[in-house]
């Protein structure tokens, strides 16, 4: 990998600075940032850039995988997971924890949770009908 705007001259965009620093910590944000140099596959997946490393040519199959994985899953959860990491920036503790509960008492309210439970209760795959 490699950003390549620094060595051409030209600054960050498409939300970099943003994101970046809050993957990899401002202080390796800015050495990614500032040396330029290209990073590894290894580098990436510890650094946190990547969550993980598959075989050339395997990187579509996997991508299928993992799609199948998701699209079984509850899509109301994963919407709610998203808003509740996004706005942990933003927030304090106390302030993560009562948007944690408020997401909680949304979801235990919904359609997909009580598949959920029902399914978890009767061991067996939940069938979520949000998607």
């Amino acid at each position: 990998m490699l950003q390549a705007y620094t060595s051409n001259g030209l600054c960050i965009d498409g939300g970099g600075t943003f994101t970046l620093p809050r993957m990899v910590g401002l202080a390796r944000a800015l050495e990614i940032m500032a040396f330029d140099a290209p990073i590894s596959s290894g580098q990436a997946l510890s650094w946190g850039l990547v969550n993980k490393l598959v075989d050339d040519g395997k990187s579509l199959a996997e991508a299928m995988s993992m799609a199948r994985t998701l699209s079984e899953k509850s899509l109301i959860s994963y919407g709610c997971v998203k808003q509740l990491l996004n706005d942990s920036f933003a927030n304090n503790f106390e302030s993560q924890i009562e948007q944690e509960r408020m997401m909680l008492c949304a979801c235990a309210d919904g359609p997909d949770a009580k598949e959920g439970l029902k399914a978890f209760a009767e061991k067996r795959k939940p069938i979520y009908h949000s998607h």
